[in-house]
C-alpha cells in the first residue's frame, strides 16, 4: 500500500475544497496530497511548487495536463475529478487510488506471475487503447507511473503526454520522458506516437514479468545505444506473452502492436 506522510507546516490545509491531511509523495515540480472532500471522499491532489508557478512555460505544461484529463477515461485509469490550472498555485485533484507503484512492488515482492501478471498486462493494455482512441499519447509510461490497485493497474501521470498531431516533438537538445522507456524512433530523430507507447508497454511488461529492464540499466547513453541497436533481454517472460513483448519492442514502429 502507498504510505501518506503527514502534513507538514509548510504544506497547505486545503485546496480549493479538499482538506489536505497528508503527503503521497513529492517531486522537483509538484507535490502530490491525500485530501479528503466534504463528502468524505479521498483524493489525491496535485498542487505545483511555488517557483513553477510563475514559470509561463510550466504553467502551460499544467494546463495541458489537465486538458488531456478531461480528455481521456477508461477502466485502469484514474478520473481527473477537479483542477484549477489558473490558480496562484495550481492544482489538479484525482480520485485516491490505494496501492504501490509497480516498481515500489517488484523492488519488495519481485515479479509479477501467473494471472497477476496476465491482469496487469490486459489492464495496462486497456488503459492505453482508451488513451489512444482519445486521440492521446501519454509518452511516459514506466513502472513508477502504474499503480497495483486491488481491483487492478492504474495508469498515471499525463504530465507530458499530448494531443496526437502527427508531428515531431521539438527537440532543444533535452529528452522529454525516461530515459529507457523512449522508443527508438524518439531517441533517433524526436518523432512520438502511439508507436512509441505501445514500445513502452512492451518495456513495462517485460519488467513486470523479470523485475529487470529489458535493454538494461546504466547511463541514460548507455541504455539509450542498446534500445537503438541492441536486442531486448526477455529471458524469463512467459511463453504466452513472449511474442506480443517481442513485437512491442521491435525497433521498426510498424511492427508494434500492444493488443
Amino acid at each position: 500500500m502507498s504510505r501518506i506522510g503527514a502534513r507538514r507546516a509548510s504544506d497547505p490545509a486545503r485546496i480549493g475544497r479538499f482538506r489536505v491531511v497528508g503527503v503521497l509523495g513529492a517531486g522537483g515540480m509538484s507535490t502530490v496530497y491525500a485530501a479528503v472532500g466534504e463528502r468524505g471522499e479521498r483524493v489525491a491532489v496535485k498542487a505545483v511548487h511555488a517557483g513553477q508557478a510563475v514559470d509561463d512555460q510550466f504553467r502551460a505544461r499544467f494546463r495541458r495536463e489537465v486538458t488531456v484529463l478531461r480528455r481521456v477515461s477508461g477502466p485502469c485509469l484514474v478520473p481527473l475529478l477537479e483542477a484549477d490550472p489558473e490558480a496562484d498555485i495550481p492544482w489538479l485533484a484525482t480520485a485516491y487510488v490505494p496501492g504501490s507503484t509497480l516498481g515500489d512492488h517488484t523492488a519488495v515482492h519481485g515479479p509479477l506471475t501467473g494471472i497477476q501478471l496476465h491482469l496487469f498486462a490486459a489492464g495496462t493494455a486497456g488503459a492505453l487503447a482508451a488513451v489512444h482512441a482519445a486521440g492521446v499519447v501519454h509518452r511516459d509510461l514506466k513502472p513508477a507511473n502504474v499503480i497495483l490497485a486491488p481491483d487492478g493497474p492504474r495508469v498515471l501521470d499525463f504530465g507530458i503526454a499530448h494531443v496526437v498531431d502527427g508531428t515531431a516533438v521539438t527537440r532543444t537538445g533535452m529528452l522529454t520522458g525516461t530515459p529507457g522507456w523512449l522508443s527508438p524512433e524518439y531517441y533517433r530523430d524526436g518523432t512520438t506516437g502511439p508507436p512509441g507507447d505501445a514500445f513502452a508497454w512492451g518495456a513495462l511488461l517485460a519488467f513486470a514479468a523479470t523485475g529487470r529492464h529489458p535493454f538494461g540499466n546504466g547511463n541514460a547513453e548507455a541504455v539509450a545505444f542498446h534500445v537503438l541497436s541492441a536486442e531486448p533481454d526477455l529471458a524469463g517472460v512467459p511463453d504466452d506473452l513472449l511474442s506480443l513483448v517481442t513485437a512491442c519492442l521491435a525497433k521498426d514502429p510498424g511492427y508494434r502492436q500492444y493488443q
